[in-house]
């Protein structure tokens, strides 16, 4: 120990190398004050009250999900995710209680490309099971920017950061493994952009 931190969350009884690859990941990055929740096998059958419930989260506003949009007009040159302000695919956190409006989203990828791309060449949908899978190395429900096989450009929502208190839950590399963390902390170690991505 030392500095009065406290020794990161252990890994819960159960989880797999995927859940062991995100939290060594967010120990070598310095977030701190992590927790990580094995939830049962019905935990996406339920309702989010439950799922509040199982992780200890303070409302049902702090369940969050990483989703990976694709722009299916990019140009032919532009077919990965070396230039965040210039990518085929962006990786999108938003609370599960908030609707992620593809108009929004269009405007701020059009806003980073910086005159790169025009309006009639973004696009932003969902990608395919298969896509997902093959950038993240996850399966669904399972995606994170943790430990991702690709480095995604990652937006999360502004309204997360805005949640009170600062403490939001993500999966975690396995489809039953939930991470909960400050929001302040994520940003600081994976700087991701900060948007306004949902419906009002």
């Amino acid at each position: 120990g030392g500095g009065g931190r406290g020794a990161p969350a252990p890994l819960p009884e159960g989880a797999g190398e995927k859940g062991a690859a995100v939290r060594a990941e967010l120990i070598e990055r310095g977030v701190a004050g992590f927790r990580m929740v094995l939830a049962p096998s019905e935990y996406y059958h339920q309702p989010l009250e439950f799922r509040m419930g199982i992780v200890g989260a303070a409302s049902v506003d702090h369940l969050c999900k990483s989703i990976v949009m694709e722009n299916t007009r990019a140009p032919k040159e532009l077919q990965d995710c070396s230039d965040p302000t210039y990518s085929k695919y962006y990786m999108v956190i938003v609370q599960y209680t908030a609707k992620l409006n593809a108009e929004k989203l269009k405007e701020f990828v059009h806003g980073l490309a910086g005159g790169r791309l025009s309006k009639k060449k973004v696009n932003m949908r969902l990608v395919s099971e298969e896509v997902s899978g093959r950038l993240t190395g996850f399966t669904h429900n399972a995606v994170t920017p943790m430990a991702c096989a690709t480095q995604i450009p990652l937006i999360i929502s502004h309204r997360i950061p805005a949640l009170s208190p600062d403490f939001f839950w993500l999966g975690s590399g396995e489809v039953d493994l939930k991470v909960g963390f400050s929001a302040a902390k994520f940003m600081e170690a994976y700087e991701p952009y900060v948007a306004d991505v949902t419906n009002d």
